[in-house]
C-alpha cells in the first residue's frame, strides 16, 4: 500500500508535471491528506526539484468560519487568502493540486455565501489563471482519498477501496505508468487530429434524456487532449479520457440535461438542464441544488455562457466501474461534458499568443468561472454538421465512431 502510494506521488511529479532538476513546485490540499502531500514532496526533491512550498487547507475550519462570519469576516480571514497563487505563478513554479472530495461537507452553509465567497477568491487568483491559460505554467490536477469522501461511496472510512480504484484508473499498478499513459495519450491525439481534420461548423447532441442542443465552433478551433501543450507535453489532469475544445461561446442553441451529479463546493447539484438561447444561458432548472447552480451562472457575465466541449467514450475505464465518484476529475472522465465558463486559448489556433480581445472576438468566452458538468448517456449521439455543409456522426450509443 505504502509503495503505490510512494510510487503515485512520483509519478504525479515525473510523470505528470515532468519536473526534474532546477524546477520549483507548489502543492494545494487539505489537511486531511497531509501525509500524501510530504510523500509526493519527498519524491519531488528525490528528482532535483529545488523548493517545494504548499498551501494546507483546513476545511473544518473554513467551514466554522461560514456558519459563524459574515461575508466581510470571510474574505478578511488568512485562511481564506488565495493570493499566494499569484505569487507563485510569477516566480515560476509548478502548481499541484490535490483533489480530496468531502460530498455534502458544506450543505448547511448558506449557498449564496458560498457562492459570494468562491466569487471573491477566483477574482483574487485572476493573475495566477492568466499564467494558467497562456501555458506559462506547469499545472496539474489529481485525486487523493479521505475518510469522509471513502464513507460517502462505500459507507465506510477505510480508504483502501478508493485508493485501489485509483491505482487502477490512473495504471499505477502498471511497471512502467509512464509508458502506459504515452500510449493511451497517443490514441487521444489521433482522436483530436482527426476531429481537427473534419472542419466542423457545429455539434449537434440528442439523447433520450431530452438534451436536444446544437453547438457551433469557431473557425480555426483546435480539439486537444489534457497536455498543457505540444513544447512541455505534461498533463494536466490525472486521469484524462477525454478530447475537448471550446465552443463559439454565441452559437448554442436548444437544452441540455445532466446525466450525473455535480458536486460544487462541498454541495451537491442533482438532475439539472440549462437552455440556451444565441449562446446565454436563458433558463435552467434542478432537483437539488438550484440555489448553487444559480450562483455558478451569476458568477459574471461570461459564466452565462459555455467555455469548453469535451468528448468521452461511455465506455471509458472510469465509466466502467459504476462508481459515482462526486469528483469532476473523475466523474469528467467518464462521460462526455460541457463547461460553464472560461474557454481555452489554445483550443484555437494561434490562440496563446492572442489577446483577450482577439479571443474573444473569435468567439472564445471569458469568466472567472470554469464549471464541468456531464451529459454522456449510453444512447447519446453527436452528430458533425462540417463547414462544406456535409454531415457525419462521431459519436452513437454514447461512444466515438472509430475511423
Amino acid at each position: 500500500m505504502n509503495d503505490l502510494k510512494r510510487k503515485y506521488a512520483r509519478f504525479l511529479v515525473e510523470g505528470c508535471l515532468k519536473l526534474g532538476k532546477g524546477d520549483k513546485l507548489f502543492i494545494i490540499g487539505y489537511n486531511l491528506i497531509e501525509d500524501f502531500m510530504q510523500l509526493v514532496k519527498e519524491e519531488a526533491l528525490k528528482l532535483g526539484v529545488i523548493d517545494v512550498k504548499m498551501l494546507i487547507n483546513d476545511p473544518f475550519k473554513q467551514k466554522e468560519l461560514y456558519l459563524k462570519g459574515n461575508y466581510e469576516e470571510i474574505i478578511s480571514n488568512p485562511i481564506m487568502d488565495r493570493t499566494m497563487y499569484n505569487t507563485m505563478a510569477r516566480e515560476g513554479y509548478a502548481f499541484l493540486s490535490l483533489s480530496s472530495t468531502l460530498p455534502g461537507f458544506y450543505e448547511e452553509v448558506d449557498a449564496e455565501l458560498l457562492s459570494k465567497v468562491s466569487h471573491y477568491q477566483l477574482k483574487s487568483i485572476s493573475e495566477y489563471k492568466e499564467y494558467q491559460l497562456k501555458g506559462l505554467i506547469k499545472w496539474n490536477i489529481s485525486a487523493v482519498p479521505n475518510k469522509i469522501w471513502a464513507k460517502d461511496l462505500f459507507g465506510s472510512e477505510n480508504e483502501d477501496k478508493l485508493w485501489d480504484l485509483i491505482w487502477n484508473i490512473c495504471l499505477i499498478r502498471e511497471d512502467d505508468p509512464v509508458l502506459a499513459w504515452n500510449k493511451k495519450l497517443d490514441k487521444l491525439k489521433r482522436r483530436a487530429d482527426y476531429l481537427n481534420g473534419l472542419k466542423i461548423d457545429y455539434l449537434v447532441y440528442r439523447n433520450s434524456l431530452g438534451t436536444d442542443l446544437s453547438i457551433g465552433l469557431p473557425k480555426g478551433y483546435l480539439f486537444c487532449s489534457a497536455m498543457a501543450d505540444t513544447n512541455r507535453g505534461n498533463i494536466v489532469n490525472m486521469p484524462t479520457e477525454e478530447v475537448f475544445t471550446s465552443p463559439d461561446r454565441m452559437r448554442v442553441n436548444g437544452r441540455v440535461y445532466s446525466s450525473k451529479v455535480l458536486l460544487h463546493n462541498g454541495n451537491i447539484i442533482e438532475d439539472f438542464w440549462l437552455e440556451f438561447k444565441n449562446g446565454k444561458i436563458v433558463d435552467y432548472d434542478a432537483r437539488k441544488g438550484k440555489a448553487i447552480l444559480k450562483g455558478i451562472i451569476e458568477t459574471d457575465e461570461g459564466s452565462h455562457y459555455l467555455g469548453e466541449v469535451a468528448l468521452v467514450d461511455y465506455t471509458s475505464p472510469i465509466s466502467l466501474t459504476n462508481v459515482l465518484f462526486k469528483n469532476t476529475l473523475f466523474d469528467e472522465n467518464a462521460s462526455c461534458h460541457l463547461a460553464i465558463g472560461e474557454a481555452f486559448p489554445e483550443c484555437i489556433e494561434g490562440g496563446l499568443n492572442k489577446s483577450k480581445e482577439k479571443l474573444l472576438e473569435l468567439g472564445l468566452n471569458m469568466s472567472h468561472e470554469h464549471v464541468d458538468f456531464f451529459i454522456g448517456t449510453s444512447d447519446l449521439e453527436i452528430k458533425a454538421v462540417l463547414q462544406n455543409d456535409c454531415e457525419t456522426v462521431i459519436m452513437k450509443d454514447g461512444n466515438f465512431v472509430e475511423v
